[in-house]
């Protein structure tokens, strides 16, 4: 496998924002481990291997994010590794995975699932009825973009009146990831300034717990364990970032899927428990993060390459959920399709009968703690609106592109009209 055979050029550009897939085709059939010839990242690209990727925590390390996300979030479950990620993410994780701390679990006990879905759902209905008399809206700007951080606000118990803050902040700390020193210097001040913000808070909760969920991680325990106030101010930032950005994404492009295809959209209209179906499929078909990057700590073998330590590997999630060996006509957005595995996704990638999971909110150690928040409020907001309006279109000649988004793909914009239910 040769590199010269595939030109480097095919992943790089607006025709590739625009449409990655055809490139990452190539890649899958001819060259499923290649290495860039100028940027020397190796790329991998077919399901099977994409998972193994994410599973093997020996070869394959997540402390490359030390230069992003610990810079500006300060100690981050995303740059740990080994035993420290271990006993930060036991601390962490039984918020949203498990029983210790139910009340942010839309899981199986139903009592969970009804609090935070009235989170969402207050959420949803404020927004919602804060464009519903207008009979059209961009549902990016006025619903997406904001449900996601409302819901996070809310669960932490933070003021109501500070919203407007947080979504300052949200999309600052975003783009402080990013190698720009400008973007990353506005990045780290603005993590500072919202770490002072939350000083007050966390104090309080730590003399005063309630229900909420900074209470709740400053009362979390492993093994005599517990976080420091700034794991906890760090994990926030952490969780507003993710939490608000890859959720507002797939939302949106959720809504531009159905609305696309009207008679799949006819079907969610009818019967809303296919909305996670709905969800399940867009983030197999576009999903918002396109892959993940780890750092080789040992040689790592795939398909007869060797992929020498120190180098950085790119797990192409897009690769993998349009991987045609695992999902048939991977391209086409099918809520119905029987190769999908839908309801829930799997930490260690899913194969039986015929059906694999996606790999959206990725596998392993790592794969996303907030993934139950993030489902839950791209089903019950889509409900809250399906509840709320009718006749839902886009408006004529306003139908975005997706991809316009660098950083994510996902459309920007989505303007749409409706005539309340």
């Amino acid at each position: 496998m040769t590199a010269d055979t595939f030109d480097p050029a095919l992943l790089e550009g607006e025709e590739f924002h625009l449409n990655p897939y055809p490139a990452l085709k190539r890649l899958r059939d001819e060259h499923p481990v290649w290495q860039h010839p100028r940027e020397k990242m190796w790329f991998v690209t077919r399901y099977e291997d994409v998972v193994a990727g994410f599973l093997d925590h020996d070869a394959l390390s997540s402390t490359i994010f030390e230069s992003s996300h610990s810079a500006v979030f300060g100690p981050s479950l995303t740059a740990m590794d080994g035993d420290e990620h271990s006993q930060k993410r036991a601390i962490i994780a039984p918020e949203f995975v498990g029983r210790k701390l139910e009340a942010f679990l839309p899981v199986i006990e139903d009592n969970v699932r009804r609090l935070i879905v009235g989170f969402t759902e207050k959420a949803a209905r404020e927004l919602v009825e804060g464009f519903i008399d207008r009979r059209e809206t961009d549902l990016v700007d006025t619903f997406s973009t904001r449900l996601p951080v409302n819901v996070i606000v809310d669960m932490l118990a933070l003021p109501q009146s500070d919203h407007d803050r947080f979504h300052y902040w949200y999309p600052t700390f975003l783009a402080g990831l990013a190698p720009d020193p400008v973007l990353r210097k506005k990045g780290i001040e603005a993590n500072a300034e919202f770490h002072d913000y939350l000083e007050p808070f966390v104090q309080e909760r730590l003399r005063n717990p309630g229900d909420d969920l900074i209470s709740r991680l400053c009362e979390a325990e492993v093994d005599g364990e517990k976080l420091t106030v700034h794991d906890i101010k760090s994990f926030v930032s952490l969780l507003l970032t993710a939490g608000g950005e890859t959720t507002d994404r797939a939302i949106a492009n959720l809504w531009w899927l159905l609305l696309n295809h009207p008679e799949q959209f006819e079907a969610v209209r009818q019967d809303h428990s296919l909305i996670d179906q709905a969800f399940t499929e867009t983030m197999r078909c576009e999903a918002p993060v396109g892959g993940e990057v780890r750092l080789v700590m040992q040689d790592w073998e795939m398909r007869g390459v060797t992929v020498p330590a120190g180098s950085v590997v790119n797990l192409s999630i897009h690769g993998a959920n349009h991987d045609e060996r695992v999902f048939s006509d991977p391209a086409t957005f099918d809520i119905f399709r029987d190769d999908l595995h839908i309801g829930r996704e799997m930490r260690v990638g899913y194969r039986e009968g015929g059906r694999a999971s996606h790999i959206g909110f990725g596998l392993g150690k790592h794969f996303c703690v907030g993934y139950q928040l993030a489902r839950t409020e791209a089903v019950v907001g889509t409900r809250m609106i399906l509840e709320a309006i009718s006749d839902v279109r886009i408006k004529p000649g306003r139908n975005p592109v997706m991809g316009g988004n660098a950083g994510m793909r996902s459309v920007t914009s989505l303007d749409i009209e409706f005539d309340p239910a």
